[in-house]
């Protein structure tokens, strides 16, 4: 896709933006512990009830992994505008409107081609 100078650099200060944001929750969520520490902090939280508490844990854990999927989906975003392929559909190589772009900048299919794959 053929960005302007200005639209991309829109799009990059955006994508920072929300890879700040999305490293700032992770490490608020984790107080700075590895996954697996926070998993045993989480257990150690409450020995008593291990059984009772095991969903919010689970929810706990499943949250911060889905803030990690995004942090690398922002990380792959921004290789992909630096290195000028940002824009064009994985599947079909055809240009993803900036519309789109801009409301999902981590896109990576026309919709054309998104709708196919779900």
């Amino acid at each position: 896709m053929s960005l302007s100078a200005g639209q991309r650099a829109l799009i990059e200060a955006e994508l920072v933006l929300q890879q700040t944001a999305l490293q700032h929750e992770i490490e608020l969520q984790r107080g700075g512990a590895s996954r697996v520490e926070q998993a045993a902090q989480l257990l150690a939280d409450d020995p008593d009830a291990p059984r009772e508490h095991e969903g919010d844990r689970e929810v706990t854990l499943e949250r911060a992994d889905r803030l990690m999927v995004e942090l690398r989906e922002v990380g792959e975003a921004l290789l992909r505008l630096r290195a000028g392929t940002f824009g064009r559909c994985a599947d079909c190589e055809a240009d993803i409107p900036l519309d789109r772009l801009r409301a999902q900048p981590t896109a990576l299919r026309c919709l054309s081609c998104q709708a196919q794959q779900e």
